[in-house]
């Protein structure tokens, strides 16, 4: 069993600020990670509210701050965390290969996975015309025409981005209204490329091999249609992975960690931060934040420990 002052679960930019600041505080820290550094800032096509870096992609920013935290000496590993045990004043972490790490403290940044429509022929079609990430997929879907399912900032934002490659899209949101705010609007309708049908909900995803087209039905008259595209991609909320921290009594009913102002639930030594827990602003800049706070949290809480 490999043992540490903390443990991060989760390299998205929560993970990585809370890794730079523990490790700054000579506290021996592990960052584990199911998947690239940055999580969903590795899919994220433009952003330009990070302050001070102006314009740039999701994979820069990825890349300055897990390249920021070797600097730094933290120690990186892939992990699939499984569970977490509380021992009291140690926590032990399981990983899906059977790793063992012991940590005085634990840090959990593992955000949120895009939620699914459940419809039936979604999980059949999955990588053969349905898709939930535009910056890997859209390429596949040049001079086609496709759906983007939802109406928030994500679905309308990746929506103008795939205008870049597709010849067509059709937004089709179950609300009778847009969630995204009006600049991201503007871009849509300035592009030409999209219509929108709204109030619909999505009844099927139809094709044999791949993708032929999806069935929708009107949420007031209940009336159906076919929409023939060659793609479609979903953007309709994310879920928090929390699966395995379930036992613990640290999450609410939506599956959200639920934390105080310094990140810290109520089990003493584990902290939620970013995307994954509870609070209304899930933001690249709002997470780092979160990780700051709890990094400096830990601090106190080892601390406290070692006397």
């Amino acid at each position: 069993m490999k043992e540490y002052d903390v443990v991060i679960i989760g390299a998205g930019p929560g993970g990585m600020t809370a890794a730079v600041y523990t490790q700054r505080a000579g506290l021996k820290t592990v960052m584990l990670e199911k998947a690239a550094p940055g999580g969903k800032m590795m899919t994220t096509y433009e952003v330009e509210n990070y302050v001070g870096l102006g314009n740039v992609s999701g994979f820069d920013i990825s890349e300055k701050m897990f390249n920021h935290t070797q600097e730094l000496g933290v120690e990186y590993q892939y992990g699939d965390v499984v569970k977490i045990k509380d021992l009291g004043d140690y926590k032990e972490i399981e990983t899906a290969s059977g790793d063992l790490y012991k940590a005085k403290a634990v840090i959990i940044g593992t955000g949120t996975v895009p939620r699914s429509t459940n419809a039936p022929g979604e999980a059949k079609l999955s990588g053969r015309g349905v898709s939930w990430c535009a910056i890997c997929d859209g390429a596949f879907f040049k001079e086609q025409n496709i759906m983007v399912i939802g109406g928030g900032n994500s679905a309308i934002e990746e929506a103008v981005y795939l205008t870049k490659m597709v010849k067509h899209i059709t937004v089709v949101n179950i609300l009778p209204t847009l969630q995204a705010d009006q600049k991201a609007i503007d871009q849509a309708d300035a592009t030409g490329q999209m219509d929108y049908l709204l109030g619909y909900e999505v009844v099927s995803f139809n094709g044999k091999d791949n993708l032929e087209s999806v069935t929708i039905r009107h949420a007031e008259t209940k009336e159906e249609q076919d929409v023939v595209v060659d793609g479609a991609f979903v953007f309709i909320g994310q879920v928090p992975t929390t699966e395995f921290v379930k036992h613990l009594d640290i999450t609410n009913k939506w599956g959200y960690i639920e934390t105080n102002a310094d990140m810290s639930t109520n089990v003493p030594g584990i902290y939620g931060i970013g995307d994954v827990i509870q609070k209304d602003l899930r933001q690249i800049v709002t997470a780092a934040a979160d990780g700051s706070i709890a990094a400096v949290a830990v601090s106190k809480y080892i601390g406290t420990l070692n006397k």
